[in-house]
């Protein structure tokens, strides 16, 4: 793939330290055409991506040095108004005040390892169309302010005109 179209691609972030299951993850998202930006710690996964607008972060809940809801908050701290939609992974049962912890952190959704690769597809599906159309909806948004604004210099044109119009028919 050439830059134009990695740029263009969305981001798609998957943080595990586990590399077989990070491994596993990118095998799994290789069908979707998206950026896949993989982390193998909550610092590397900052780092990585830094500056960049994510469609979806898929984060493993335990990690050493930072876990997953502490890389949660961290990541929509630096992006205030722009939250990014996360699906936390958990090889562990958790409890309700886990649950309420993570949903408080940025999660929208939670899968178990060993993650079923149809179910993880399937939810990622709908993220990513999710993101395509709050970025067709950034576009359309953008060209009706262009249209706007050559309106309004359009409208300007004419009044004048028909200023200089009024003032010669006028003298």
């Amino acid at each position: 793939m050439n830059i134009s179209t990695l740029k263009s691609l969305p981001n798609l972030l998957i943080v595990d330290d586990n590399t077989s299951q990070l491994t596993f993850l990118g095998i799994a998202l290789k069908k979707h055409k998206v950026n896949l930006i993989k982390a193998e710690s909550g610092f590397d996964a900052l780092e990585k991506t830094k500056g960049l607008e994510l469609a979806l972060a898929i984060l493993d809940v335990r990690m050493p040095g930072m876990d997953g809801y502490e890389l949660a908050l961290k990541m929509n701290e630096e992006r205030p108004g722009e939250k990014v939609p996360i699906i936390f992974l958990t090889g562990n049962h958790i409890n309700e005040m886990q649950v309420f912890k993570g949903y408080g952190s940025g999660a929208v959704d939670y899968l178990f390892k060993s993650v079923d690769n149809q179910i993880l597809l399937c939810k990622v599906n709908v993220f990513l169309d999710l993101f395509n159309q709050k970025q067709t909806i950034i576009r359309d948004a953008a060209l009706l302010k262009k249209s706007a604004d050559e309106l309004t210099r359009v409208n300007a044109v004419i009044k004048k005109s028909e200023e200089k119009y009024r003032n010669l028919v006028e003298n």
